[in-house]
């Protein structure tokens, strides 16, 4: 896997593009962090592709809503309770 500068692939997308075709995968990063993966596909794996990174993409959003509940405290709430804020958010809708 290589990885590039977003002002890298920038000034160069065409290399980008030669070292995904060799590699198979690109990481574009700014300021020296991740930022984005170029992957390599084609009409038979495009639809495969995007559905795993559907998946990835919903297991991220619910580990950090997870994580959230956890750092306010919600984590801890009773059924009854939960239940008690649905219920009054379905009057307020």
């Amino acid at each position: 896997m290589q990885y590039l500068s977003v002002q890298e692939f920038s000034k160069s997308p065409q290399a980008a593009l030669s070292s995904l075709s060799r590699n198979g995968k690109v990481v574009l990063t700014t300021k020296g962090k991740p930022s984005a993966f170029l992957i390599k596909t084609n009409d038979k794996s495009f639809a495969r592709l995007n559905e795993m990174l559907q998946d990835a993409e919903f297991l991220q959003n619910m580990e950090d809503m997870q994580m959230q509940s956890k750092k306010n405290g919600n984590s801890k709430m009773s059924l009854k309770k939960i239940n008690a804020l649905i219920a009054d958010a379905r009057k307020s809708a």
